[in-house]
């Protein structure tokens, strides 16, 4: 199977179960709207009847500075809460993994909310094993490697005469992070397949599976990822070209605003499934 076969079939699966869309979506927006609440709650307090809040933009720099200083001694409970929120999330982004690929990988079976949580619970705990395998991956690549990329960047910038090489140099660190950053990110993503797909328990044999499968079509593969990766930034470029249209506040641009944002999280909603439907389309076409 070619790469733009294996984005195409990908498609197909994730058309074909739009439940799945449904409820990743639902779960995205009950999780947004607690941890939103506390913030909502300081707004409404502020701006809800007043004025000022019929003429406050939505990043008004004034008023968050004032409402900082106001707030200032609730600041260490509102951080306390993000990152507790980020947690929570972590690990439901790792329990949401399991239905994923689960119902992706189940051509036949429907997309129903059962057989979804029956798979975040069946593959969660091997998940959860591979993230943290995963987080060595990224300690080697990003903290290792890149320090030696800054090191032998480093004498080249300090010699430099003109801004420009410093610049570049810069830019190519940062294209080179990312680069590794996606290699990293793809082969985990084909470990979490080959756990469903292979039937295996053990996460170091299913990364074992994905870095074989890798090492003979490793370019092929990645194409299918970049792929998506620049199908991605082209639809939040759209997004926010027509998000920046909008115009002043009114009740039809606030309307218009709400739902080009909620198109915008199905949208990415949708790409999360596209990576795990495209790639394991790959992965089954190509045994190894």
């Amino acid at each position: 199977m070619g790469v733009f076969k294996a984005i195409f079939s990908g498609m197909g699966t994730t058309f074909r179960k739009p439940r799945l869309l449904i409820i990743l979506y639902a779960v995205n927006l009950v999780f947004a709207g607690l941890v939103a609440l506390p913030f909502l709650f300081i707004v409404q307090g502020e701006l809800g009847h007043s004025l000022y809040g019929l003429n406050v933009q939505p990043v008004d720099l004034n008023w968050i500075g004032e409402a900082v200083l106001k707030y200032q001694a609730a600041l260490p409970g509102l951080a306390a809460g993000l990152v507790a929120a980020g947690v929570v999330y972590t690990v439901l982004h790792i329990f949401l993994n399991g239905g994923i690929v689960g119902r992706l990988l189940d051509k036949e079976g429907p997309a129903s909310l059962a057989g979804f949580v029956a798979d975040c619970g069946r593959y969660f705990g091997r998940y959860v094993r591979l993230f943290l395998v995963s987080l060595v991956f990224l300690v080697l690549t990003l903290g290792v490697f890149m320090s030696l990329v800054s090191a032998l960047f480093k004498p080249l910038s300090k010699a430099a005469i003109t801004e420009w090489l410093p610049l570049i140099l810069s830019n190519l660190h940062l294209l080179i992070a990312l680069l590794l950053l996606s290699v990293v990110h793809m082969t985990v993503d084909y470990a979490r397949i080959a756990v469903a797909v292979d039937g295996e328990r053990k996460v170091l044999k299913a990364l074992r599976h994905a870095l074989t499968f890798l090492k003979t079509r490793f370019f092929r593969a990645w194409a299918v990822y970049l792929l998506i990766v620049v199908l991605t930034v082209a639809g939040t470029i759209v997004f926010y070209v027509l998000f920046g249209r909008l115009g002043a506040p009114s009740v039809a641009q606030v309307a218009a605003g709400l739902a080009c944002m909620q198109i915008y999280i199905v949208f990415r909603i949708w790409v999360r499934t596209l990576f795990v439907a495209a790639q394991a389309e790959f992965y089954k076409a190509h045994p190894y």
